[in-house]
C-alpha cells in the first residue's frame, strides 16, 4: 500500500519541518565555529569531523525535499554545497602528483601503539615493504629493544628516541647528513629528523607524533613547533607521522600554509581493526618540489593505525 504523504497543514509535517530548522541552526553554528578554531583550539574538532558534518547537511536536504517545503530547500543546499566545499578544499592544496615517475624514496611510517608486540610480524612487513626510510610512532621501550634490532641490517642508519617508553625512531638504509630530535615538555619526542640526499637533491625528512585531538591547546602549540622546526631546516621538506589532525583541521592549514602539501588526502588508515577505516590521522607532507608517486595502506599489524606506504619523486 502507497503511504500517504503528509498533508502541508498537518501537526507531524510542522514538527518535522521545525525540526529540520533547528538541527539547520545547529549546523550553522557549528560549522561557523569551527572558523574561529584559530583563536580557541577546541573548537578545531568541529572541523576534524567535516565528513560527518556534510552527511547532516545532505540528510536535512533530502528531509526538506521530501517535505516540499521550498523555503527550506534553499538553506538546506547552500549548507550542503558549503560542506562539499570544505571537504573538497583539502585535495586543492594537496602535493603534486607524478605516478609516471620513477620514485626517488619509499617511506613507510608506522605507528606502533604502545601496547603493541607483533614485533615478528612488523619486521617481516617493514623488510618486505622495499622501503628507503621507515618512520616509528609510539615505540615502546618493549619495541626499542625488540623490534629494533631486527630492523638494523636492513636499516644501518638508525636513530632511536624512546623517551617515557613512547618514542619515536627514523631508519634509514643511506646515511643522513645530520639528525636530531625535538622533545616535549612531557618528555616525549615531539619529532625526529634526518637531512639527506638523494642523488643531487638535499632535503630533511621529519617524523611527527602529535598529541591526540582531545588535548587541542598542546596539539596547536605542537604545531607552531612543528612549523618552527621546519623553518629552520631549509626549504625542502618531507614530514610524515602520525600527525593526529584530519586534512580539514585547522591546524592542518597552518601546515599548508608553511609550504606543505599532503600526499594522502582522502586515504584512510584508522581504526585499523575496523573493516572500513575512518579517518587519517597518519599522513605524508612535502614541499611542492617532491610530489606523490603511489601510496597505499598496509594491513593491520596490531595497532589501532594501519602502515602507510607512500613513493615521492623530486620533480623540480
Amino acid at each position: 500500500m502507497a503511504q500517504t504523504p503528509l498533508r502541508r497543514g498537518s501537526r507531524s509535517r510542522r514538527v518535522l519541518v521545525r525540526l529540520v530548522w533547528i538541527v539547520w541552526a545547529l549546523a550553522i553554528i557549528a560549522t561557523a565555529l569551527g572558523f574561529t578554531a584559530g583563536w580557541i583550539a577546541g573548537f578545531d574538532l568541529i572541523n576534524e569531523a567535516r565528513p560527518i558534518h556534510l552527511a547532516i547537511a545532505l540528510a536535512l536536504f533530502a528531509a526538506a525535499f521530501a517535505l516540499r517545503e521550498p523555503p527550506l530547500i534553499r538553506p538546506t543546499a547552500a549548507l550542503a554545497l558549503l560542506q562539499v566545499g570544505l571537504l573538497l578544499l583539502p585535495w586543492a592544496r594537496a602535493a603534486a602528483t607524478a605516478s609516471g615517475a620513477a620514485p626517488a624514496l619509499r617511506l613507510v611510517t608506522f605507528d606502533l601503539g604502545t601496547d603493541n608486540d607483533r614485533f615478528d610480524e612488523i619486521a617481516d612487513f617493514l623488510l618486505g615493504a622495499g622501503a628507503d626510510v621507515v618512520l616509528l610512532q609510539d615505540v615502546s621501550c618493549s619495541a626499542a629493544d625488540r623490534l629494533i634490532p631486527k630492523l638494523k641490517t636492513a636499516f644501518p642508519t638508525t636513530f632511536v628516541s624512546a623517551e617515557s617508553c613512547a618514542g619515536q625512531a627514523l631508519l634509514s638504509k643511506r646515511p643522513w647528513l645530520a639528525g636530531g630530535q625535538v622533545i616535549t615538555g612531557a618528555r616525549k619526542p615531539l619529532l625526529v629528523w634526518a637531512r639527506l640526499q638523494s642523488g643531487n637533491r638535499t632535503f630533511t625528512l621529519t617524523g611527527a607524533r602529535l598529541s591526540d585531538p582531545l588535548v587541542p591547546n598542546e596539539q596547536a602549540a605542537e604545531v607552531a613547533r612543528l612549523v618552527a622546526h621546519l623553518a629552520s631546516q631549509g626549504a625542502a621538506h618531507v614530514v610524515a607521522g602520525n600527525l593526529a589532525i584530519t586534512p580539514f583541521a585547522w591546524k592542518f592549514a597552518q601546515l599548508q600554509n608553511a609550504g606543505l602539501g599532503q600526499h594522502a588526502t582522502y586515504l584512510t588508515s584508522w581504526p585499523a581493526q575496523w573493516p572500513l577505516a575512518l579517518a587519517l590521522p597518519d599522513n605524508v607532507l612535502s614541499s611542492q618540489d617532491i610530489a606523490s608517486v603511489r601510496l597505499n595502506t598496509g594491513s593491520a599489524l596490531g595497532s589501532t593505525h594501519r602502515p602507510l606506504i607512500a613513493d615521492i619523486a623530486f620533480v623540480k
